[in-house]
């Protein structure tokens, strides 16, 4: 549903500058010019992988670094590899800081992957406050990568990253028993985040832990949202079904 790398067409349309980054990311020289416009070009996720790691192999002062590490852990989740897309994004964050997409990201991630009975659940949890907080910090100063770029347009990435950090953090409030702060957490994913498929995993998270009746309303915005192909409403049709039967018995 949500489109690859929200800040792809961005950078090209400012020509390869992006301001956000501090110093700026911007090549150095043709060649590196050349590699980064064939990174943010790729087609699928195999030939972005290729292209964002002939990009920091050949040119390892690159300032793309963080950018293209986190090209690579978003093409990996592309590729449902949750593990690498976990360990690109980190080292993304690594290498830049303000890489506030990747942070989004990381936290997204883990959240995916938390059950109630994992025996790792704390540190998964701990790892969802950490790099979802980071997010939104981040998101929070952030400044606008282009000064041609509309300022609605930039308002609404920035809305739909924060949408996303707030589904992770909530997801974490409810593997903490705190389901009035997941709640308030998912409100804001269901006003700003662009995803309907981010209010099913709000759902299911409730349903993980037995909120049935919380989990209902998430499954009907999910079904509800503009633009929602039949495919996704039928999932959430489904899982509210699904909710709805739990709570019968």
């Amino acid at each position: 549903m949500r489109p690859i790398a929200t800040l792809t067409t961005i950078l090209l349309a400012a020509s390869l500058t992006y301001a956000q980054s501090k110093p700026p990311m911007k090549p150095k020289s043709k060649a590196e010019n050349d590699a980064v416009r064939a990174m943010l070009t790729a087609q699928g996720p195999d030939a972005r992988i290729a292209a964002a790691e002939a990009l920091i192999t050949k040119y390892a002062d690159t300032s793309y670094k963080g950018y293209a590490l986190y090209l690579e852990a978003d093409s990996y989740l592309q590729k449902n590899d949750s593990e690498k897309a976990i360990i690109y994004g980190e080292q993304a964050i690594e290498a830049d800081p303000s890489t506030f997409q990747a942070a989004v990201l990381v936290a997204k991630t883990y959240a995916a992957t938390i059950h109630v009975n994992d025996l790792d659940k704390a540190d998964k949890l701990a790892k969802i406050e950490k790099f979802g907080k980071m997010g939104l910090d981040s998101i929070a100063t952030a400044e606008k990568p282009n000064a041609q770029l509309p300022d609605a347009e930039w308002a609404k990435v920035k809305d739909d990253l924060i949408g996303q950090a707030n589904l992770a953090l909530g997801i974490a409030a409810v593997y903490t028993n705190k389901i009035d702060d997941a709640k308030a957490d998912f409100d804001k994913t269901a006003a700003l985040d662009e995803d309907p498929t981010d209010l099913i995993r709000a759902g299911r998270a409730l349903l993980d832990v037995k909120k049935y009746a919380d989990a209902i309303p998430y499954f009907e915005k999910a079904a509800a949202a503009p633009g929602a192909p039949d495919q996704i409403k039928k999932i959430a049709e489904s899982d509210k079904a699904r909710a709805q039967a739990m709570l019968k018995k």
